[in-house]
């Protein structure tokens, strides 16, 4: 634990403690000055044979110095560079002048039998909460030199007697010997006591106090480690280049570990090689050495070959392919985990500091949790690019002899190659309305395509969502009608902008209204809503009254190609692939969606988008 950290937070602990005491201890001596004075009063009128006067100018003298102290207590919050030293000295002159004071009040009270004596114990609790424990027990011997002192007085009448209050008497009975002995160790053991169990409790308060300072500095380093890990993990989630992701996880692992530099090396399809993919804060002539050759790295080959991790320590010359160039970059310790998925291991995450041994379990422990989800986000990203290249591969290949069929059969329905039968040219129409189908699906593909692959260089701007919603409405009327649909539409006015670009929203907008009008029979009706929903948040709402979707089937309504059972009854028409480009263009444009559905009652898809700067 960082001993300074430690060291503040306790000052600053107990700072707060004493001011607090300070105020409670004023108030506190106000009470005892009005109960000393009315106190007085009712002796006065009792005709207690007590000495009024001195005892009243005692009580008058705790007022005064109790003002001092109200004064300057409000001025000690501003000594900043010593200021618990100062509450200390402060919190001793008010227990000296309080101890001083009592001692008066009881030589007027009955000496060394007044009955309030054994208010010199909180004085003592007090001293053993604010002061040191050794402070505590000196003002305890004081107590007691001090109580001496009045017997001595008292015995040899060095001052004028005084009358005693009561005839019972707390502790000493009488003036000799035996007893006298006894009520001092009685007294004594009583005031011995009361140091030690309140020191013994503030000690082991203070060590359960230390104990909460270090859990506490760890939850809040922990909080602090897992908040700027979502972060990293949210960045990663919106990168679409792999050079970008991995960038962005060498530059964020290196500034939540607190190190000097960070790497993604990735092994090469032999698994001999390690290659630099990505580095943060590592010099060009470090990296440019090129690939590591895994027979001349003891340390990476630990990993590849399923060490848990490894911490290099530069001193060892023969762990390292190059260990002078490591020297070099000012690097003293390493440590490196596998960016595994599952058994396969993709590489080796490396992060650099310029202290030796500089990494402890808690470190490992939190950076394997970060190459996990670096290594799961690497391999996901790489499948999804893999997987979109190999669509746009195959639609490329197959659009070709699929528009060449499409025109065969066309050329055969027309009869341009002699008459057909009623039944052929029937067939011919089926076989042509399939490869419409395909056609669209290769369509789609490549568009699904395109936009993984370069939505993100595309530059959004303003964009009003009611202007896009309202061309689209006239676009789609004359359809709504051809099916005898209630067709209405309704923009709220003075809505913001969201950021994002018109052929995004039109595409967007394009696939949920004709899919509501699509699966909606005639007579149906078809509704768009835009409004408000919250302050940084606007809604988009296409609900229809069609055939619904089965509750099983909408958690898997935004996976490529699915179509559920009553949609491919209603028509064969749709590729699957619609509700895909619609989730996958929100998710660029930050915004989410929801669906809400009944069986055979109708569909409502309910999109939302922040508003630009929450206006």
């Amino acid at each position: 634990m960082d001993l300074g950290y430690e060291l503040v937070k306790e000052q600053l602990f107990f700072r707060k403690e004493m001011m607090e005491r300070v105020s409670w201890m004023i108030r506190l001596r106000w009470m005892a000055v009005a109960a000393g004075f009315s106190g007085c009063l009712i002796g006065y009128v009792a005709d207690w044979p007590l000495p009024f006067v001195p005892i009243n100018l005692i009580f008058a003298f705790i007022a005064f110095y109790n003002v001092l102290f109200f004064f300057i207590g409000h001025r000690l919050p501003s000594i900043k560079p010593q200021a618990v030293q100062a509450f200390t000295i402060f919190a001793h002159a008010q227990i000296a002048l309080d101890l001083f004071a009592l001692y008066a009040i009881f030589y007027f009270t009955g000496g060394i039998h007044s009955p309030f004596l054994v208010f010199v114990l909180f004085h003592i609790i007090l001293a053993g909460i604010l002061l040191s424990p050794l402070s505590c027990f000196i003002y305890s011997i004081l107590v007691l030199l001090a109580a001496a002192g009045l017997f001595l007085i008292q015995k040899y009448a060095i001052l004028p007697p005084q009358p005693i209050l009561f005839e019972s008497h707390l502790f000493f009975h009488a003036l000799e010997l035996r007893d006298i002995v006894l009520s001092t160790i009685v007294f004594a053991a009583m005031v011995f006591i009361t140091a030690f169990l309140i020191t013994s409790i503030k000690l082991s308060l203070r060590a359960k106090g230390r104990e909460l300072l270090r859990v506490s500095k760890e939850i809040d380093t922990g909080n602090a480690k897992l908040k700027a890990l979502y972060q990293m993990v949210k960045e990663m989630g919106l990168c679409q280049e792999l050079q970008a992701m991995m960038d962005s996880a060498t530059l964020n692992a290196a500034t939540i570990m607190g190190v000097k530099a960070c790497s993604i090396k990735l092994l090469d399809e032999q698994r001999r090689q390690l290659r630099f993919s990505s580095t943060y804060g590592l010099s060009e002539n470090y990296v440019g050495r090129g690939s590591i050759d895994l027979e001349k790295s003891p340390i990476n080959r630990s990993i590849i070959e399923g060490s848990y991790y490894a911490i290099g320590k530069i001193d060892q010359n023969d762990y390292f392919q190059y260990p002078e160039d490591i020297r070099k970059e000012g690097i003293a310790s390493m440590l490196c985990l596998p960016l595994r998925v599952e058994k396969m291991v993709l590489g080796v995450f490396c992060v650099y500091s310029d202290v030796t041994h500089d990494f402890n379990d808690e470190d490992v422990d939190f950076f394997l949790l970060m190459a996990d989800l670096t290594a799961l986000a690497i391999e996901k990203l790489s499948s999804e690019l893999n997987k979109t290249w190999f669509l746009e591969k195959a639609a490329h290949q197959l659009r070709s002899p699929l528009n060449a069929i499409d025109t065969m059969l066309k050329t055969l329905r027309q009869g341009y190659l002699g008459p057909t039968q009623t039944e052929q040219a029937k067939l011919i129409a089926r076989c042509e309305q399939r490869i419409e189908n395909l056609c669209q699906v290769i369509a789609d593909l490549l568009d699904l395509g395109v936009k993984r692959t370069d939505l993100s260089k595309i530059k959004m701007h303003p964009v009003n969502i009611g202007d896009v919603v309202k061309t689209l409405v006239h676009l789609y009327q004359s359809q709504a009608a051809a099916k005898n649909l209630d067709f209405s539409c309704h923009i709220e006015e003075g809505l913001p902008n969201i950021l994002a670009q018109e052929k995004l929203m039109d595409e967007l907008l394009n696939n949920l209204i004709s899919n509501a009008i699509k699966y909606t029979p005639s007579g149906g009706k078809v509704r768009i809503r835009v409004a408000r929903e919250s302050s940084d948040r606007l809604l988009c709402e296409v609900a229809d009254t069609g055939i619904g979707i089965p509750a099983d089937d909408i958690s898997r309504l935004f996976s490529e190609f699915f179509r559920s059972a009553n949609a491919k009854e209603w028509t064969e028409e749709g590729t699957g692939l619609g509700l895909v480009i619609v989730k996958e263009i929100l998710d660029r444009l930050h915004g989410t969606i929801a669906v809400n559905s009944k069986l055979d009652e109708g569909t409502c898809f309910t999109c939302f988008f922040p508003v630009i700067d929450g206006r």
